[in-house]
């Protein structure tokens, strides 16, 4: 292997992962967990109410659960509709899916955590959350202990110095990539 070709690589590398791997982290995991709530899969709408300041915002709300694992074959899906306001007025509403494929010969299915999350809702002022999460459609997927996490201080974007690095980092790596083309 030719010197430098691990670091172009390396650059490659950091430049792409940044991209999602903020994403991930952002709508998943950033901020604090103030609230998680137990949800059962039942067409009847559960609702949850959380106190949140405005200091807390922007708010995330994750929906998690467990399914079989993901593989080919027929397709398997829960879908839930989830609604957030705050006194009355609308705050978000988004359809989110879990999905779930596998072939006819997984007798018992592993199960795989998936978590998927609304958009990270800005406060206008602080006050009671009211969140009301509904089954809809035909629940073909079983998805096991079905959770509702309310997550404060989220961080909706990555910061500017992270984007002008991974920017940085991709221009690098493949700069280097055409000089050893040459």
């Amino acid at each position: 292997m030719e010197p430098g070709r691990g670091l172009w690589w390396l650059l490659l590398l950091a430049g792409v992962a940044v991209g999602p791997g903020w994403y991930i982290y952002a709508r998943f995991f950033s901020g604090q967990l103030i609230g998680s709530h137990a949800l059962l899969q039942t067409p009847a709408p559960q609702s949850v109410s959380q106190t949140v300041g405005l200091e807390q915002g922007p708010v995330g709300i994750v929906l998690k659960g467990s399914v079989g694992g993901r593989r080919f074959g027929p397709e398997n899906r829960a879908d839930f509709v989830v609604e957030v306001s705050q006194n009355g007025l609308p705050l978000a509403k988004e359809v989110l899916v879990f999905v779930d494929a596998k072939t006819a010969s997984d007798a018992v299915p592993d199960r795989t955590p998936t978590r998927l999350g609304l958009a990270p809702i800005e406060l206008e002022r602080g006050d009671t959350l009211s969140i009301t999460v509904t089954a809809v459609g035909a629940q073909t997927l079983t998805v096991h202990d079905l959770t509702l996490d309310i997550r404060a201080g989220v961080r909706p974007s990555a910061p500017r110095w992270l984007i002008g690095g991974a920017l940085l980092a991709l221009g690098a790596a493949v700069m280097l990539i055409l000089g050893f083309r040459r």
